[in-house]
C-alpha cells in the first residue's frame, strides 16, 4: 500500500521554477497550478498506475489536463517518488522518451 508523495530534488526545483515564472504575472494563480500539481501527484497514491509507462524502466508519466504540466514519477512498495515536473511544451531530458538504440 502506497503511504506518502516523496519529491526528488529534481522535482522540487522544477516547483520553484514553474511557481516563480507564473507569480511573476499572477500570484495567485502560481498558487493555484502548484496546488492542482500537488494534488494530482497525492492523486497517485489511490491511482498508482494512472500514468503511462515512461522512457526508463520503471517511470511513468502522468500528463495532467487542467494545466499544460507532467509528472514524471516512480513507484516503490511504500511511496511514489516524483522525479520530475515538465511542462508540456518542453523538450528535454525529462519530459521526452529517449531514442532507443
Amino acid at each position: 500500500m502506497l503511504r506518502r508523495v516523496e519529491y526528488a530534488t529534481r522535482a522540487t526545483f522544477n516547483l520553484k521554477a514553474i511557481k516563480a515564472f507564473i507569480e511573476q504575472e499572477n500570484p495567485s494563480a502560481a498558487l493555484r497550478v502548484i496546488e492542482y500539481i500537488t494534488d494530482s501527484a497525492d492523486g497517485l497514491l489511490d491511482f498508482p498506475l494512472m500514468g503511462k509507462p515512461w522512457a526508463r524502466a520503471g517511470t511513468r508519466k502522468l500528463v495532467l489536463s487542467t494545466f499544460p504540466y507532467s509528472i514524471i514519477y516512480k513507484l516503490t512498495p511504500t511511496k511514489v517518488i516524483v522525479l520530475a515536473v515538465a511542462h508540456q511544451s518542453r523538450k528535454n531530458k525529462q519530459s521526452r522518451p529517449r531514442k532507443k538504440p
